[in-house]
């Protein structure tokens, strides 16, 4: 009977390990073309400060032409009263991961950051 219980327990294990295998290798949803480029708002402190978002990066102009680049690595996507909030999860130069949320909203084509009420727009090219 013992047996019987080990198999059981070893089946059960592998194929938990295979299950999680595969939902860590799942496609990452892409960047929607819609967000990529530089965002930039009107309010005084943030005058010589954007957000540049790409297809794999999210960048930061932080002030006096100097920007700091970040790896995207993962994306969340929610719909939410007419909007769309998108959590970009990015790693730092030393690995360290962060999240940014934004709200999308495709009425005015501006963002949000998720917990500020200053608009974000697009620079037009």
């Amino acid at each position: 009977m013992e047996y019987k219980t080990g198999i059981k327990l070893i089946t059960v294990f592998v194929f938990l390990s295979i299950l999680f295998y595969f939902a860590g290798c799942q496609k990452n949803i892409p960047v929607p073309q819609h967000l990529i480029g530089v965002w930039k708002t009107s309010l005084p402190q943030y005058e010589d400060r954007y957000l540049k978002i790409t297809e794999d990066s999210l960048i930061y102009g932080v002030g006096n032409g100097e920007e700091v680049s970040h790896s995207i690595e993962k994306i969340n996507v929610q719909q939410e009263s007419g909007k769309t909030i998108y959590t970009l999860h990015y790693k730092d130069k030393e690995g360290e991961k962060w999240d940014l949320t934004l709200i999308y909203s495709p009425v005015s084509g501006t963002i949000k950051l998720k917990n500020r009420n200053d608009i974000w727009e697009k620079v037009k090219s």
